[in-house]
């Protein structure tokens, strides 16, 4: 009450309808944000883009969905083109084969096509990208996972050990550490330890790495 006997104004009112306008406000910066990217960049699943260059190019060799089913089945190739199912690799390639393009061709254009690029600065992109894994030395590494013209097979489940780690154990070991305590002072599985300790360095890394 005021002194002269007057009520104090009701901001309740006000308040709310204040609430009320950063609520809207805060919903159209929102939306401004969001329209603000270009539709591809969230409505372009890699699928579609694949879906449409198959289907583009079975047309353009003439070929109904029927004809190409000698690469796969015709009904599988119908939800392929309307990007109602995903693809295998094996799949894809049979696909290739039959509509004489390179399976390479038919991902690199889908993939430039989704990131909204040239050819010339997708390839561009894709050579950064083989540097990429040549300087994690994997094209180096590449020829030791084949024998016989085979890929080697490997113990399922297994990470690899960091050699900085098979290290750290022989050094516990030869200061005169336990099992439990290396396991204790580096935070280790006793069971990664265990095969650690009882193995020369060489041949646990390539048992443990495998």
């Amino acid at each position: 009450m005021f002194a002269g006997g007057g009520s104090l104004p009701d901001r309740s009112a006000d308040d709310t309808g204040d609430s009320q306008r950063r609520t809207i406000l805060h919903r159209w910066e929102f939306i401004n944000v969001a329209l603000s990217f270009p539709l591809w960049e969230v409505l372009m699943p890699l699928r579609l883009a694949l879906a449409a260059i198959l289907r583009l190019t079975r047309k353009a060799r003439g070929l109904s969905q029927e004809q190409l089913a000698t690469a796969v089945e015709a009904r599988h190739l119908h939800n392929l083109e309307h990007a109602k199912s995903s693809v295998t690799l094996d799949t894809l390639e049979g696909i290739a084969k039959r509509l004489d393009v390179d399976v390479l061709a038919l991902l690199a254009m889908a993939s430039s096509y989704e990131r909204q690029q040239s050819t010339a600065d997708f390839l561009s992109f894709l050579s950064n990208e083989i540097q990429k894994l040549e300087k994690l030395g994997v094209m180096a590494s590449l020829p030791s996972e084949f024998q016989d013209g085979d890929l080697r097979t490997g113990k399922a489940g297994k990470r690899p050990v960091p050699a900085e780690k098979i290290q750290a154990v022989l050094a516990c070991k030869a200061k005169g550490f336990t099992q439990k305590q290396t396991c204790t002072e580096l935070g280790m599985a006793a069971s990664t330890v265990n095969k650690i300790w009882h193995s020369d360095a060489g041949g646990v890394v390539a048992e443990l790495n495998e």
